[in-house]
């Protein structure tokens, strides 16, 4: 499964790519590099508003989004230090462009910070993306870009979001139904194939986590009868594998109570109002879906992108570069003290 908030960046860039939006983003970029160049400027828009502008990274998240939004809340002085330093500024066509492309980009920015976070669940991506598909849809300006970032967003996760995909992977939207905090996102009327999808998908590996259980339990009065089958099969065990994957006893089938169970379990989420941790939502009610909190509670506690683990390695990296080898031995303390620093400060 890709991560998915470096997916949210790549459809971002494609779109900026295929909008020509980029033209604009460039003249402010051209513009802040002039400005950063000069010392004198630099100096006065410190002096006058406290600030200075600010350039993007290609590979830092959310980058171009901070240079334009510095940008604009400094227009006016800038323009001021501008006109006194006989520097061009942009023309108001575009500034009206970049306020507008800001409009778009905005909601694309809060939900990358949500997702990087090692906080966020996988069940918030399918209502990240239905959100973010809705802003688009409803955007007034920048139709060019609104409508390429559309048709990037639902190439780039049409894995997540079209069940009849080849790629279609059913664990984003499974992790969706089970979070009761946003299961009713799925309620909509053009998301029932990724609704029943994902309802079977939770209904399968309830059955073959209570099949398993059952067939642990059941072992001991079957030491017999499976004894007799290895002996008489032992020469053919590639026959006898066929032969018992094909028998319809060996079979997880769904039991009648997790049907149940889930109908159950969509009308108290559709009655409720829920907003606390989905992880003790299942854990205070095992005993009210058994068959179904095991597969909720592997889902919902599953990291929504692997942005975190990424920034680990990049920290073990740092501390463990050539000028600290005698450190290495405490390497994981100092890991876990520089990740966990805001608890101390």
């Amino acid at each position: 499964m890709p991560c998915m908030a470096h997916t949210l960046q790549l459809a971002l860039k494609d779109a900026m790519k295929q909008s020509g939006a980029s033209s604009a983003v460039n003249k402010a970029r051209n513009l802040i590099h002039s400005v950063r160049k000069s010392s004198v400027a630099n100096e006065q828009m410190i002096k006058r508003c406290g600030r200075t502008l600010i350039r993007d990274c290609p590979t830092r998240w959310n980058s171009t989004l901070d240079m334009l939004k510095r940008l604009l809340e400094t227009k006016a002085t800038l323009n001021e230090v501008l006109d006194e330093l006989g520097i061009d500024t942009l023309l108001t066509s575009d500034w009206a462009k970049l306020e507008n492309q800001l409009k778009v980009l905005e909601p694309f920015g809060m939900h990358t910070d949500q997702l990087q976070t090692d906080s966020q669940s996988l069940s918030e991506v399918i209502p990240s993306l239905l959100n973010l598909e809705a802003h688009l849809q409803s955007t007034s300006g920048e139709k060019n870009l609104a409508q390429a970032l559309l048709k990037c967003l639902r190439q780039r996760f049409t894995c997540l979001l079209d069940p009849i995909s080849d790629q279609f992977d059913p664990v984003p939207a499974a992790a969706c139904l089970m979070d009761p905090t946003v299961s009713l996102t799925l309620q909509s009327p053009e998301l029932i194939s990724l609704k029943r999808t994902a309802e079977l998908f939770v209904l399968t590996e309830a059955a073959k986590h209570n099949h398993t259980i059952e067939a642990q339990q059941d072992e001991s009065t079957q030491t017999v009868a499976v004894s007799a089958n290895i002996t008489v099969l032992q020469k053919y065990k590639y026959l006898a594998n066929k032969i018992n994957s094909l028998n319809p006893e060996n079979q997880p089938w769904p039991s009648e109570s997790a049907p149940l169970e889930m109908q159950k379990y969509q009308e108290e989420v559709r009655l409720g109002d829920f907003t606390g941790n989905p992880l003790q939502f299942w854990q205070a009610r095992v005993a009210v879906y058994p068959k179904l909190s095991p597969v909720a509670l592997d889902l919902v506690c599953a990291p929504a992108s692997q942005a975190f683990v990424e920034r680990i390695f990049s920290v073990c990296g740092q501390l463990s570069s050539g000028l600290r080898n005698r450190m290495t031995t405490s390497l994981e303390h100092r890991v876990f003290l520089k990740i966990n620093r805001k608890m101390y400060n």
